[in-house]
């Protein structure tokens, strides 16, 4: 792991997460905290994929990344890598989502993307064989943030804030024979550790004594590509589960003013996640045609997802809050991309596809945890000039609406649609 490195992540919005289970005192103390920075729920990676090019093909990209975007997609595709690459790109995403017709409020979700490629100058016959890479994920103006509901508040878990967190991808692929290659990364994600004390200060006023620090999270990768022939080529790529944590205790001494013991308090939960999964796909070329065909699906663990905060201070007689009880899913992914010599320039006019179903179940009880079936439509062009290159795309993603009856009796329903864009200028030398 990481050294623990000193930070004051961007505070976020106030959520009486706790109020309504603990006393009094505790209860005054808990707002207070949980005024202060949390962690983002899931990955930019998860939800729109990374770089310009993979968000045209709607995550399609297992069998055809290269450089630094086969670091996240499949890091095999590293193995085959001859020049070095380097990228600097720009996304954006916008959420329009709605629950019982208000809209909910999500804010956007602007980062940076940096990227490089570096074969290894090794002779013999480990040349052109092994080359490393590199992609970063980094949103503006916070390392992460979280706005965590209260247990059993409505909210869209699964999207609110999910692309507000610095995600480090590092990777290496090895090519063993012409046709076969393999490769391993990690990717880290940041999660939030530390202490609050609360006690009265030299003036005999309340003060608090905050101490935080990131730590690093790690989720390994692996992935084989294999083509056995000019064109056509398959890929399987496994990503371990990343779970983020959140752990906050508090320490209060109200001192002679306020003469009430406070037990320990503690704000913690999961502060970001993103499930284990097993991607498949293969692409091949279309006979007579200038254009590259991929397909695919991808199984993903939802049903190890945990309660995003954890009660920590709860009376006897208090009920255990209930798991979430979400199911593994499977995403459906197609993707198309053409190839064009305009002049000097050649033009990849590209498009994509998937579904992606809710792991969710209907939100009858308990939990607030609305989440849809999203139909995810992907659009993007590519310029190549000598040793430069521009990738362009966007994704709109459509939140089939749903809607269900409470235990109480109410009635809930949620929809929407997101939409996600992005620019990538990059070298390959």
């Amino acid at each position: 792991m990481l050294p623990a490195v000193p930070a004051r992540p961007r505070a976020t919005r106030p959520r009486a997460a706790l109020r309504a289970r603990v006393s009094t005192p505790a209860a005054w103390l808990a707002g207070a905290l949980v005024c202060l920075p949390g962690a983002a729920t899931a990955s930019v990676l998860d939800l729109f994929g990374y770089g310009a090019r993979g968000v045209s093909l709607a995550g399609a990209a297992a069998t055809t990344a290269e450089g630094h975007a086969a670091v996240y997609y499949n890091p095999a595709g590293l193995g085959f890598e001859r020049h070095r690459t380097f990228s600097l790109g720009y996304q954006h995403a916008v959420f329009a989502l709605e629950l019982d017709g208000t809209a909910a409020d999500v804010r956007d979700a602007p980062a940076t993307l940096i990227g490089m490629g570096i074969p290894l100058p090794l002779g013999g016959f480990m040349a052109e064989r092994l080359a490393l890479g590199a992609a970063f994920v980094i949103p503006f103006g916070s390392v992460l943030l979280a706005e965590v509901p209260r247990p059993g508040e409505a909210s869209f878990v699964l999207l609110q804030s999910r692309a507000q967190t610095v995600s480090l991808q590092l990777g290496g692929g090895l090519r063993l024979t012409d046709a076969l290659s393999v490769g391993a990364g990690f990717i880290a994600l940041a999660e939030l550790g530390g202490s609050i004390q609360v006690a009265p200060n030299e003036t005999g006023r309340i003060g608090s004594t905050v101490h935080d620090e990131l730590l690093a999270d790690y989720a390994p990768t692996a992935g084989v590509l294999l083509r056995p022939a000019p064109g056509v080529a398959f890929a399987v790529v496994y990503r371990g589960e990343s779970k983020a944590t959140f752990d906050l205790p508090l320490d209060a001494n109200l001192g002679e003013t306020f003469p009430l013991p406070v037990p320990p308090l503690a704000i913690s939960g999961v502060a970001q996640y993103d499930p284990r999964q097993v991607a498949f796909e293969v692409s091949g070329t279309v006979p007579g045609a200038p254009v590259r065909v991929a397909g695919g699906a991808t199984w993903k663990q939802w049903s190890r997802f945990p309660n995003p905060i954890v009660y920590t201070a709860t009376r006897p007689e208090d009920a255990p809050q209930p798991p979430p009880g979400f199911g593994d899913t499977w995403v459906l992914r197609t993707g198309a991309e053409g190839t064009l010599p305009v002049g000097a320039v050649t033009l990849s006019p590209r498009v994509g596809y998937a579904r992606e179903g809710s792991p969710a179940p209907p939100q009858t009880g308990f939990h607030g945890y609305v989440d849809n079936d999203r139909h995810i439509v992907g659009l993007g062009l590519g310029l190549a000039w000598e040793t430069l290159r521009l990738d362009l795309g966007g994704q709109w993603h459509h939140l089939s609406p749903r809607d269900f009856e409470r235990v109480d009796g109410t009635r809930r329903r949620h929809d929407g649609e997101i939409f996600a864009w992005g620019a990538e200028l990059g070298v390959h030398l």
